[in-house]
């Protein structure tokens, strides 16, 4: 306990005053004769008895008034955690007001952003005019990166508005700190005014600042529920006109309600393709299949809506893919070009097939290509092999056929190089092939599925034969995904991520002397579907605000002309920061795209392709911490300049107005004094009764 008037204590010394009026009490007694006392002694020595007793217990009410009379006047304060910290009159003060989605909640007396700010405006209150004050949002804009009067304080607080922008507890606190290190005069305190999501609020690795205080202000919502679209995906990343795909959306439901018949959308091109209904348990997710049949080539541009409340922002997912006029295939031989692959790839429009021999390669064509087939070749030279990895890293295709002679040192120098497998002696032990993997996307609607849907084949299936193979060891980084498998055991057709392109290797060359493959029934949707899924898969989506890249495609004009981003059916557009390599395009956004949406990629007046952007869904998972979780976390990480306003019946400004003044208790002692004063006047009645 701390005095705000100690120099009132003095007043103490006052109390001897009644104690010297009662120990040398002047007051003259007169003896009086009377002819008969033997009758009135016993009651002479009780009414001394209780006269003694009713001055003592007068006396200690007396002093006890008058020493709760002085304390009030000293003004007796129990001193907060804030106080102990800091002695100093000079004041800094930082303020963070979550503005995030989360924070459209509705709380016991509001949105829980005004709630917010409100609150933020009573702690500025609380403090003298002649402290400094800065604000913090989750926008962490240029303009809240100092501190400012009260004044222009409250000001910039009526400008917040909700954002999409997420950030980290930890992010928001070490923004704070650097502040407070440039503000080297008075203390520091630190208010973090904010639902605490769970999936944002991590009080793990938190760096406080030894000389700063923090307080939580915690507000809470008055249900937490919400229901959002998390992610989405494509059972086949094969897309065609014609073509019937399936695509799966996940739900989530935050809340501890059971949710039933709600309705989802699907628009794709201003079209309603689908609409379906789906129950949900609380706290549980669903994942739920919307097929539909392709109509056209290019751009599409995807949408599903459900319907939820308070929390709106992501009721709606964006999405964008491109469907292509054809795949590009190139074809590098030795002596003469593979009839079979020739055959098979020249009687399809779909793709736009081209030979070259090795030594004729036009190698700044490759950046075009989609699938490089490498077939007849004796010596894979260094400079193709270089070529080929560099289309695996930007991610194209390249399937290779081994050679017909037994010249494969060069292959494996590749394959060395890549972190792949590795031809071994050819044998000549006639095999068949044993078993595929149908659980792969090659084999994506090759067979057909029984009642169960799984993929069955019969068992005495004729599936092709093999007189001749290089057999093939396992690659020294990248484990390899075995798609045909021989009798033996061993690899037939194996496929290996390469950085962002696929490598597919063969046992044996598409030659009849070494295997019937190529003339097997099989061949055909095999090779179409290495080239169908050889299109790289750009991002169905990205998320707003975020500083990630984003990969496109690109194209001849995307290096001539100006390559911009503009919002659909908008006249907002900015110039990207590009680098283009072959036939992709990489850019980060830098924060130039804040809204959801879909936006167009133009280079020049060509439009080369579309983006769709999300707000981020850690705001979609609305749990948060309780005040005990807060306290419980501050704790269990050693946060000792942490303190957590908790509930109470006091308005948040007294609350505020206790931290920074203590607890007083000069209210108490003035009641008390009464209390005495009463039981003085209580004790005269009752002896003169």
């Amino acid at each position: 306990m701390e005095f705000l008037n100690p120099a009132f204590l003095y007043g103490f010394s006052a109390l001897a005053i009644p104690v010297l009026i009662h120990l040398f009490n002047l007051r003259r007694y007169r003896k009086e004769y009377f002819t008969n006392v033997r009758f009135l002694s016993q009651i002479q020595l009780e009414t001394k008895k209780r006269s003694k007793l009713k001055q003592l217990l007068i006396l200690a009410t007396r002093l006890l008034a008058m020493s709760c009379l002085v304390l009030v006047f000293s003004q007796p304060y129990i001193p907060s955690a804030l106080q102990n910290g800091s002695k100093s009159s000079h004041k800094a003060i930082s303020i963070y007001v979550d503005n995030s989605y989360s924070m459209e909640a509705i709380g016991t007396q509001g949105r829980l952003l005004d709630i917010a700010k409100k609150r933020a405006s009573e702690v500025v209150n609380a403090y003298k005019s002649s402290d400094v004050f800065q604000l913090i949002t989750n926008d962490f804009e240029g303009k809240h990166a100092q501190f400012v009067s009260r004044e222009e304080f409250l000001g910039m607080l009526r400008e917040v508005k909700i954002t999409h922008a997420s950030v980290e507890l930890k992010e928001v606190i070490s923004r704070q700190n650097d502040l407070f290190s440039r503000q080297k005069e008075g203390s520091h305190t630190s208010y973090l005014i904010s639902d605490f999501q769970k999936s944002t609020a991590r009080f793990e690795n938190l760096h406080q600042d030894s000389s700063a205080f923090y307080i939580l202000a915690p507000v809470e919502a008055s249900r937490q529920n919400n229901l959002y679209i998390d992610s989405i995906w494509f059972t086949s990343p094969v897309h065609r006109p014609g073509q019937t795909v399936k695509l799966i959306v996940r739900i989530r439901n935050c809340g501890k309600d059971k949710l039933e018949k709600i309705p989802l959308r699907l628009v794709l091109n201003n079209i309603q393709k689908s609409v379906t209904s789906f129950d949900i348990d609380p706290s549980q997710s669903v994942e739920i299949a919307l097929p539909y049949q392709e109509e056209k080539n290019g751009f599409q541009l995807g949408s599903l809506e459900l319907s939820d409340y308070p929390i709106t922002y992501d009721d709606i997912f964006y999405f964008t893919y491109t469907i292509t006029e054809d795949i590009h295939v190139l074809s590098i031989y030795g002596r003469s070009p593979n009839l079979y692959l020739k055959t098979l790839y020249s009687s399809d429009s779909i793709f736009n097939y081209r030979t070259y021999q090795a030594n004729q390669v036009d190698y700044r064509s490759l950046n075009e290509q989609n699938l490089i087939l490498i077939s007849g070749l004796d010596d894979l030279a260094s400079g193709l092999a270089n070529e080929l990895k560099s289309f695996l890293e930007r991610g194209g295709s390249v399937f290779i056929f081994p050679p017909e002679s037994s010249k494969y040192q060069t292959y494996n120098t590749f394959f060395s190089s890549i972190g792949g497998c590795s031809f071994g002696v050819p044998d000549t032990v006639k095999q068949r092939i044993s078993s595929l993997d149908l659980e792969n996307e090659i084999f994506t609607d090759v067979f057909d599925k029984d009642a169960t849907g799984r993929i069955r084949i019969p068992e005495n299936v004729d599936l092709p034969l093999v007189l001749k193979y290089y057999p093939m060891s396992k690659g020294s980084s990248n484990p390899a995904t075995v798609l045909m498998r021989l009798q033996n055991g061993l690899p037939f057709l194996t496929s290996e991520s390469i950085a962002k392109g696929k490598l597919y290797v063969c046992a044996s060359p598409p030659d009849p002397s070494f295997t019937n493959f190529q003339q097997h029934l099989l061949f055909v949707p095999v090779m179409f579907r290495m080239a169908f899924i050889s299109e790289f898969q750009w991002a169905l989506y990205n998320i707003a605000g975020r500083n990630t890249p984003v990969e496109m495609p690109s194209d001849s004009t995307s290096g001539k002309n100006m390559v911009k981003i503009r919002k659909w059916n908008t006249s907002y557009e900015f110039i990207p920061e590009l680098k283009i390599s072959g036939q992709h395009m990489q850019t980060r956004i830098q924060g130039q795209i804040s809204e959801a949406g879909w936006y167009q990629v133009f280079a020049g007046s060509k439009e080369i392709t579309a983006l769709a952007f999300n707000y981020d869904r850690k705001e979609s998972d609305i749990n948060c911490f309780s005040t005990k979780e807060l306290e419980a976390n501050i704790r269990k990480y050693n946060l000792k300049n942490f303190k957590v306003l908790k509930p109470s019946g006091l308005p948040f400004s007294k609350q505020i107005e206790q931290l920074n003044t203590g607890l007083p208790l000069w209210k108490y002692f003035v009641v008390l004094a009464l209390i005495f004063l009463a039981f003085e006047i209580l004790l005269i009645r009752i002896f003169r009764s």
